[in-house]
């Protein structure tokens, strides 16, 4: 937790940092996480500014409002208590079917709770992450990567759902078990037209800390996982399966 401040205060004096606003170390209920009988997490790449929002910046994270990083308690509280308050269901959504294929949610009512983290940063910037350029997103990366591994450290994930450009799949620095291969083609789209080029997702195995972790790319575009609902379901139970089955 004390990474994400460090990395929020070092940012302090760049214009891109969003303010006023706070680190997001994760999103979701790190309690319900860890009792869940599948730990999965998903990744993006940093915090939205639209979770910060003009007319009212700590909407989503009201307990938030005025803490410091002496605050941790209630920062954590904060970051738990996001998607029963006031999440970002317009981008949170795209995630959703799949999940619900590995009988897991963001949101309480499935067995698993999943949680969701950021590989580039943990600040939200204003323009977004695609419209910085590479000298302005330096000084985010060179904290942010390395908190973001040492965070999957600590919450040991047995799954990890990674929807973005594929040139961040460089980034991952854990030890891996295997190399990245096809784990399932979509040629078609979900009203049966020919999808070209198709979709690929693709899978490897990770050691993170003392766990064994199948991490699944489904590439991003404008939003994560470019798919029907449908067919994210579909991947879902297949990734459960595999999953199950020691894939």
């Amino acid at each position: 937790m004390a990474g994400a401040w460090c990395c929020f205060e070092r940012a302090s004096e760049l214009e891109s940092r969003v303010a006023p606003s706070v680190p997001i170390l994760y999103f979701g209920d790190v309690g319900a996480y860890f009792g869940s009988p599948l730990r999965i997490v998903t990744v993006g790449l940093n915090p939205s500014l639209v979770e910060f929002p003009e007319h009212n910046p700590f909407e989503r994270f009201p307990l938030a409002d005025g803490i410091t990083a002496d605050d941790q308690d209630r920062y954590l509280e904060a970051l738990s208590a996001y998607f029963r308050t006031s999440p970002y269901r317009s981008w949170f959504r795209h995630f959703e079917p799949l999940l619900n294929g590995l009988r897991a949610s963001f949101y309480p009512g499935e067995p698993s709770t999943v949680l969701h983290t950021d590989i580039c940063s943990p600040v939200a910037t204003d323009p977004t992450w695609s419209r910085l350029d590479d000298a302005e997103r330096r000084p985010f990366e060179g904290d942010g990567g390395p908190l973001w591994h040492d965070l999957l450290r600590v919450l040991q994930p047995q799954v990890v759902v990674i929807s973005v450009a594929r040139g961040h799949l460089s980034r991952i620095e854990f030890d891996p078990l295997n190399e990245w291969h096809d784990f399932h083609v979509f040629d078609r789209k979900t009203n049966g037209e020919p999808r070209k080029p198709p979709y690929v997702v693709r899978a490897r195995n990770y050691m993170v800390g003392d766990t064994q972790s199948l991490f699944v790319f489904c590439p991003a575009s404008r939003s994560p996982l470019a798919i029907g609902n449908d067919q994210k379901q579909e991947l879902g139970a297949n990734i459960l399966e595999a999953w199950a089955n020691g894939r």
